[in-house]
């Protein structure tokens, strides 16, 4: 298995090729839809990995990038992954400022992107062996910024679950 940060990192596969193709479909086309078709090869890469995970929640969107998109992926896959896993999905981590697209920018520029973009705002701490869901995982910067707002609310990230990691993750390990 994977590990980001020291964190389990399950995806389903590389971004690239037929992968890739599906997601920028869901993600830019947009179709939403896909997101029941999607999250079923993640539940088969939870499974494998054998994670007990207690809860799901996802990277969330600024409000006016999910206005522009109409919906927001991450949440569309986590909610389409906690059914069949039978764990319910959490709400109340937040972007709490804009941030620019991540895409072209390099590893050191994305982490400086992402400081200080969420928050943990639900009426409830978060729970512990909570898997954050989103789309893709090209550096890490964007699940370590998140993950590490669920931290500083009493909470906890098990796993990163995502439906393609970058081919070359920097700080990735595999254990």
């Amino acid at each position: 298995m994977m590990t980001l940060n020291g964190t389990p990192l399950v995806a389903v596969g590389r971004l690239d090729g037929p992968l890739q193709r599906a997601i920028h479909t869901y993600k830019y086309r947009p179709r939403p839809g896909l997101a029941d078709v999607l999250a079923e090869p993640l539940r088969r890469a939870i499974a494998a990995a054998g994670l007990d995970l207690a809860a799901l929640t996802y990277v969330p969107l600024h409000p006016s990038r999910r206005r522009e998109r109409g919906f927001n992926q991450a949440e569309r896959l986590a909610g389409a992954l906690a059914r069949p896993l039978g764990i319910p999905l959490v709400g109340g981590l937040s972007r709490v400022r804009p941030t620019p697209a991540q895409v072209g920018l390099s590893q050191p520029e994305r982490q400086v992107n992402m400081v200080g973009a969420f928050a943990w705002m639900g009426p409830l701490a978060p729970p512990e062996r909570l898997g954050l869901v989103d789309d893709v995982c090209t550096t890490g910067a964007t699940l370590t910024a998140a993950a590490d707002a669920v931290t500083r609310a009493g909470g906890a990230i098990s796993a990163f679950v995502v439906l393609a990691r970058a081919q070359t993750l920097p700080a990735l390990a595999v254990t």
